[in-house]
C-alpha cells in the first residue's frame, strides 16, 4: 500500500485518499473490515467500557458494524455521533442507540445519525471511549478529516483523559498530514495490519 504522500494542501490529501479508498475491492473491504473489528473488540480500552463511543460508517469506510453488534451483545452502551453545525463551531452530540432501526439517513452522503426524538443525548462524561473516523493519519498520530471540523472540535473539547482510538484501513497512513492549531492528534490507530501507538506526537 502506497503511504508516501506529501501533500500540499488538505484538500489535495482528500483527493487522493479517496482515490485510494475507490480502488479496494469489495473483498478486501471485508476481509480488512472484519481483521479491524477483531483488533479493536479486544483492545482493554473497549473490554473495559460500559458506554462506547462509535460511528455508523460511511461506504468507504471500514465496515465496523460487527463491533458495534459486539458492544451490545456485550451489554455495553452505544453512543452514535449527532452533527450539528453551530456558529461558535461544530458539535458533535452524542446520542444512545440500542439498534438500527434508531438510526437514519442524512444528507447525500447517506451518513446514518441517530433520531434524537429516539435516542437519547448523552453528556461526553458518560463515555468511556471513542472510535473516530477519517480520511489518513499520519506517522504522529495527526488525522484527516472530511473537512467539516466535527470531531477535532469534539477532541479539543473532550475530557483529556478519554481513549481516543482511530479506525482506518493500512493505506490510509501517509507521511504527513497538513496541520492547523486545531487539529488534534490520536493516540492510537486500529488498521487490518494492527494497533499503531504514538506517544508525544510520535509513532511508538
Amino acid at each position: 500500500m502506497k503511504r508516501d504522500f506529501l501533500p500540499g494542501t488538505k484538500q489535495d490529501l482528500r483527493r487522493e485518499m479517496r482515490a485510494r479508498l475507490r480502488a479496494l475491492t469489495l473483498a478486501f473491504r471485508a476481509e480488512a473490515s472484519l481483521a479491524i473489528c477483531q483488533i479493536a473488540a479486544h483492545l482493554p480500552a473497549f473490554a473495559k467500557a460500559k458506554c462506547v463511543a462509535l460511528f455508523a460508517p460511511l461506504a468507504s469506510e471500514p465496515d465496523i458494524r460487527l463491533l458495534i453488534d459486539e458492544a451490545w451483545a456485550h451489554g455495553k452502551q452505544v453512543a452514535l455521533p449527532l452533527m450539528i453545525p453551530q456558529k461558535n463551531g461544530p458539535q458533535l452530540d452524542w446520542h444512545l442507540v440500542t439498534g438500527w432501526d434508531e438510526l437514519a439517513a442524512t444528507g447525500k452522503s447517506g451518513l446514518l445519525e441517530p433520531d434524537p426524538l429516539r435516542s437519547p443525548r448523552l453528556n461526553v462524561t458518560a463515555l468511556d471511549c471513542v472510535f473516530i473516523p477519517g480520511l489518513a493519519f499520519d506517522h504522529d498520530g495527526f488525522r484527516l478529516g472530511r473537512g467539516g471540523g466535527y470531531y477535532d472540535y469534539f477532541l479539543e473539547r473532550a475530557p483529556s483523559g478519554l481513549p481516543r482510538i482511530g479506525i482506518m484501513f493500512a493505506c490510509q497512513r501517509v507521511a504527513a498530514v497538513p496541520r492547523e492549531s486545531h487539529d488534534q492528534p490520536l493516540p492510537t490507530v486500529v488498521t487490518e495490519d494492527g494497533l499503531v501507538s504514538f506517544s508525544a506526537g510520535r509513532e511508538k
